[in-house]
């Protein structure tokens, strides 16, 4: 599994864990635990996923995951610049009418081109959006996971015809985890509010470590001998 990947299929064990240990707080036919729900459900077949590339198993399950988590990051790259735009609008910055808008549809396609529009708008306003918090390599990170999402689009269209059936499943069922954890990091801290022990444990368990590549710094000259 690649580093996104893997620590998706964590996060969904340490989100059902949580989940499991806190079932007296979220239950069955509420909102959260229904979200809790489709994260325990995906545990099991994320599970089989890794035991099946360990194996070297099928390269068409492989791109499955790397999709679900190439969307998972790329959404949340978004609604990270969307939220710092938000307060930059607040303190009366000009230029950002009609920008940085999250998409109005669930395709990949138009999760793509507002990954593009953001990227492109951004460099106008990268000191701004750093100075409220943004990582200084946001606009790195943001293009890594449009390349990286792009690419697990070509990967999985390149296996079609060996993703029928349970890696069909697969998809669905880790592409509606993902989606509950976005809506669980809501839920949950407005549960555990006034509890700051559940907030430091679910900010534990809920965490999904990204990784932007570090460049190598370049290898000095090498005199030839005289």
């Amino acid at each position: 599994m690649n580093h996104q990947v893997t620590s998706l299929t964590a996060a969904f064990k340490n989100v059902d864990a949580f989940g499991i240990a806190n079932a007296a707080d979220f239950l069955p036919a509420s909102m959260g635990g229904q979200q809790f729900a489709l994260v325990s459900a995906a545990v099991p077949q994320t599970a089989t996923l890794g035991g099946a590339q360990v194996s070297g198993g099928d390269a068409a399950h492989s791109s499955v995951m790397d999709k679900v988590a190439g969307r998972f990051h790329l959404h949340a790259d978004l609604l990270g610049i969307t939220t710092a735009v938000h307060s930059l609008v607040l303190l009366g910055t000009a230029g950002l009418d009609g920008k940085f808008l999250m998409p109005r549809s669930g395709g990949d396609q138009a999760l793509l081109n507002s990954a593009r529009a953001f990227q492109t708008d951004a460099a106008a306003f990268s000191a701004q959006l750093i100075s409220l918090g943004l990582s200084a390599t946001f606009l790195t990170q943001l293009g890594t996971d449009i390349t990286a999402f792009e690419a697990s689009i070509t990967a999985k269209g390149a296996g079609v015809g060996a993703q029928a059936g349970a890696t069909g499943g697969l998809e669905d069922t880790a592409h509606k985890a993902a989606i509950a954890l976005h809506v669980l990091k809501t839920i949950v801290p407005n549960i555990y509010k006034n509890n700051p022990a559940k907030l430091a444990e679910w900010a534990t368990a809920s965490h999904v470590e990204k990784h932007t590549p570090v460049p190598r710094p370049p290898k000095p000259a090498v005199t030839p001998a005289k």
